[in-house]
């Protein structure tokens, strides 16, 4: 993913990362703290503060979706081949895995990072995650079949969480801010259904937002209604 400096920052400890404003920064992580994201630059990485930044819109981005919460979105019946979306790996924290539908199934493809830091499947390399996902909407991304990226809306599929939710009952869905839940139901305008790491329950609509909404990085208070 990428990122636009919107301002100048300095870093204040080895951890950090400088950067001017202009800058277009590789995100590799924004799952952890929504104030800060682990980034790099000129192949050095660091934590910046993310509110010093404009992330390039990505809504294909998932972060920590589970590869069977993956499979279980994918698998729906108005998914068509082709459809994806990119998350982070499992097995390989830090880095990230393509899942993509094709006829009946859901493939998965592991990103791969060379020693500077440029991100490929096969032989071509690109610079950014977004350049690779741009470049195999018209390149398949499998060597087996022509499998090419295209777009589905995950805003309407998913929320994220404004805050931590513990559950009171059986049958609610315990969930932590800035994860990412897939919505099965929402008929009842305050208690909505969803899924999260192979649990499905049901939370209150006022603790999410529509994913990728920029009310995700604002400070709102439980009780007040974001979700629509």
């Amino acid at each position: 993913m990428e990122a636009i400096a919107e301002h100048d920052f300095q870093a204040g400890s080895n951890d950090e990362l400088s950067f001017r404003r202009g800058n277009t920064l590789k995100v590799l992580n924004k799952d952890e703290d929504p104030h800060w994201y682990k980034a790099e630059l000129d192949g050095v990485e660091g934590f910046i503060p993310s509110n010093y930044i404009r992330m390039t819109e990505c809504n294909w981005y998932l972060g920590k979706i589970t590869r069977n919460d993956a499979e279980v979105l994918l698998k729906k019946p108005n998914v068509r081949d082709g459809h994806f979306l990119v998350r982070q790996c499992e097995s390989s924290p830090g880095e990230f895995s393509i899942s993509v539908r094709f006829q009946d199934s859901v493939q998965h493809f592991k990103v791969l990072r060379d020693q500077n830091g440029k991100y490929y499947l096969w032989a071509v390399k690109f610079n950014s995650l977004n350049e690779l996902v741009s470049y195999h909407r018209t390149a398949s991304v499998s060597r087996t079949h022509t499998i090419l990226l295209s777009d589905m809306n995950v805003e309407t599929r998913f929320v994220q969480a404004l805050f931590d939710f513990n559950p009171q009952e059986s049958g609610e869905l315990a969930f932590k801010r800035g994860d990412v839940i897939s919505l099965i139901n929402k008929d009842d305008p305050n208690w909505w259904e969803g899924q999260l790491n192979n649990r499905r329950g049901i939370f209150p609509s006022n603790y999410v937002c529509p994913y990728n909404s920029t009310r995700s990085n604002t400070n709102i208070a439980p009780g007040f209604t974001v979700a629509n």
